[in-house]
Formats: C-alpha cells, structure tokens, sequence
C-alpha cells in the first residue's frame, strides 16, 4: 500500500522555521533590526569604496590626449592631499 503524501510547507516556510529555532537567531536579528546606519558609517564605506578602487586600479586619471586607459572605470576627478579621491564613475566593465 502507497504512503499517503502529506503536503508540505514551502522552503522559505521551513528555512525561516528552522532559523528562528536556532539559538543565534536572536543575535542575528538585533544585527538586521533595520536601525538606520549613521552618516559616520555611510561616510566610511564610501571612503572604503574609493580605496578599494584605487588599489585594483579601476579608477585612473586620464591621459595627455584625455582618454581613460581600457582597464579603468572610474576616473579620478580630484585627488587629496591625504591620499583620498573624488571618482566619478564612466563605464561599466566588459568581462
């Protein structure tokens, strides 16, 4: 004799069933509370953003004729004294 199928839940149902069994969940969602970030941290991740293209060489400044080199895409607006950088992005990359 077949088994009878018992209909069940579906996986985001039994995904988010099983998490909030966890013991971390109630960690894990004070850290995703959607508190709003502060101005500090938004500033920070730009900062980080703009070194991080820096050092993979994506943002470059133009050359003499005013062309950007093929791997770059961003150029570099204004540099700092302090080493920061204005970019302002030009083309998207082509894998």
């Amino acid at each position: 004799m077949p088994k009878k199928s018992q209909k069940r839940a579906p996986k985001r149902a039994r995904a988010a069933r099983r998490l909030s069994k966890s013991k971390g969940s109630a960690r894990a969602a004070a850290a995703t509370s959607g508190a709003p970030s502060t101005g500090r941290d938004k500033a920070a991740a730009a900062q980080r953003f703009v070194n991080d293209l820096l050092i993979r060489g994506e943002a470059e400044k133009l050359d003499e004729k005013g062309i950007l080199p093929q791997h770059a895409t961003h150029v570099i607006k204004k540099q700092n004294p302090d080493g920061s950088a204005e970019v302002e992005r030009v083309r998207f990359k082509m894998f």
